[in-house]
């Protein structure tokens, strides 16, 4: 386990919220069907399935002078395949413009927002008595938890069955640093998290909930039982990238606005998710 992080000055939590990310990426070589390159200009990630997730670029820290260059490269490394791609930007993307550049080539921005909170703030025990979460510890639970996932998502089913690929290869028990957990409501699956343990922190992701089910506390009950997981590991702290319709209910748990998070997608012509 990397050293625990309790500096909770703006500084360190911005530097936390790409941290986090960064650490997660670099942990998916454990899986055959990615390919990394981790060099000074970034960290790109590579593989023949159509999801942008899979096809990822974070931690860009590109000279000026080569920052259009950089993009059309992945551009064409994406069209060959036939894939689309992901680029993350944050406090630490250079060139400073970067977004501007790859909106000029045609990414689409989907805008998310870093936070993060003290865990010990975090309200953990909370009665709610017809939702149960449970961590994911088997393939059957998993197939229902990637299930939940897309239809939560509106993503194409063969996307969660690459993930939950991803995740089984990575493991699932007690020692795993990629833990996940499946909502119910009375009984049925209902709701999705996942939490990555990297860079000194707990990082939250898949917070997603049936849209028959939303507006009922779920996403908020799983996102407790991620961060009381992570008290029991001795973290202090949790990093999210939240969507706009997210913000208040994690500023109600206690997380706080740290940066913002870009998103820029590209699709090759014809490409259909």
């Amino acid at each position: 386990m990397s050293v625990i992080l309790a500096d909770f000055s703006k500084a360190s939590m911005a530097h936390a919220v790409e941290a986090n990310l960064f650490a997660f990426f670099n942990h998916l070589s454990v899986w055959p069907q990615m390919q990394i390159r981790d060099d000074p200009d970034g960290l790109w990630t590579l593989s023949d399935l159509p999801f942008p997730l899979f096809n990822s670029v974070a931690r860009a820290r590109l000279p000026e002078a080569g920052a259009d260059a950089a993009i059309e490269a992945r551009i064409r490394d994406c069209a060959a395949r036939g894939v689309p791609t992901l680029w993350w930007t944050g406090p630490s993307t250079r060139p400073a413009d970067l977004g501007v550049r790859l909106e000029r080539r045609g990414f689409v921005l989907e805008p998310a927002l870093g936070m993060a909170a003290d865990l010990d703030t975090i309200p953990i025990n909370v009665e709610e008595p017809s939702i149960t979460v449970e961590p994911v510890t088997d393939a059957a639970t998993l197939d229902t938890w990637s299930r939940v996932l897309c239809q939560s998502f509106g993503a194409p089913q063969p996307f969660g069955a690459a993930f939950a690929e991803l995740a089984w290869s990575i493991g699932v028990d007690d020692a795993s640093p990629f833990r996940h957990f499946l909502g119910r409501v009375y009984g049925e699956p209902a709701a999705t998290c996942s939490v990555f343990f990297g860079a000194g922190v707990a990082g939250i992701y898949d917070v997603a909930t049936l849209p028959d089910w939303r507006r009922r506390g779920l996403g908020a009950a799983v996102t407790r039982a991620a961060a009381a997981d992570a008290i029991t590991r001795g973290y202090r702290m949790a990093i999210l990238h939240a969507s706009a319709a997210g913000t208040g209910m994690y500023r109600a748990l206690g997380f706080e606005d740290v940066c913002p998070i870009g998103q820029y997608v590209w699709a090759p012509e014809g490409y259909f998710r």
